[in-house]
């Protein structure tokens, strides 16, 4: 009679462990899929926050494009998924929304020289991730004189005083400027020379 009671209560004992364990692992994946929703409207939020940037950028870059007549070219940079206005000289006032041409270079033949800020409180800076561009890498300038394609060949800095980059060349070039966190004296300058139309 002992040997039945201790069975049964043994039995009873696994039936409530049993039935612990599985309303806990219910519980815990009650409590899993909770999270990994909240996980997920997070992310989507994200998401729905960059594309609306994104959206903004497009907006402005479209209007400076369309709307402007002081726009003398646009850039593109497709591994930076980069379209944007050039607009003539690097004041501040046109480099908060645009590219800024180098006025004492080259408007087409030889070397083209652009200028943009990469960080700050700017709405326009466009030049923040061509320390991205290694040799090889395509650039696209349009303008009323036409299209041409470029490849980087050299990514390099340079001191703010080194005008050199800038010199006109035989060869059609484009050199993009811009600054260098935290060291005003350096500039990082990415040069790319034409792909030949027939490559």
């Amino acid at each position: 009679m002992k040997r039945k009671t201790l069975i049964w209560r043994i039995i009873l004992i696994l039936i409530i462990a049993a039935v612990l364990i599985l309303g806990i692992s219910k519980f815990m994946k009650y409590k899993l899929q909770k999270t990994e929703n909240k996980l997920l409207d997070i992310a989507q939020n994200v998401i729905s926050i960059n594309e609306n940037i994104e959206t903004q950028t497009e907006i402005i870059v479209k209007e400076e494009l369309e709307l402007n007549e002081n726009v003398i070219g646009i850039l593109e940079i497709p591994k930076l998924n980069l379209t944007a206005p050039v607009k003539e000289g690097t004041t501040q006032e046109i480099l908060k929304y645009s590219i800024g041409h180098i006025s004492n270079s080259s408007n087409w033949d030889g070397n083209i020289a652009l200028a943009s800020h990469n960080r700050g409180n700017y709405v326009a800076h466009y030049f923040e991730n061509i320390h991205e561009l290694v040799v090889g890498d395509e650039i696209i300038y349009k303008t009323k004189f036409g299209e041409r394609r470029y490849v980087v060949e050299v990514s390099k800095q340079i001191k703010n005083t080194d005008w050199s980059v800038i010199s006109n060349t035989k060869e059609n070039r484009i050199t993009l400027i811009t600054c260098i966190k935290n060291n005003p004296k350096l500039r990082l300058c990415v040069q790319g020379i034409e792909i030949p139309k027939d490559a």
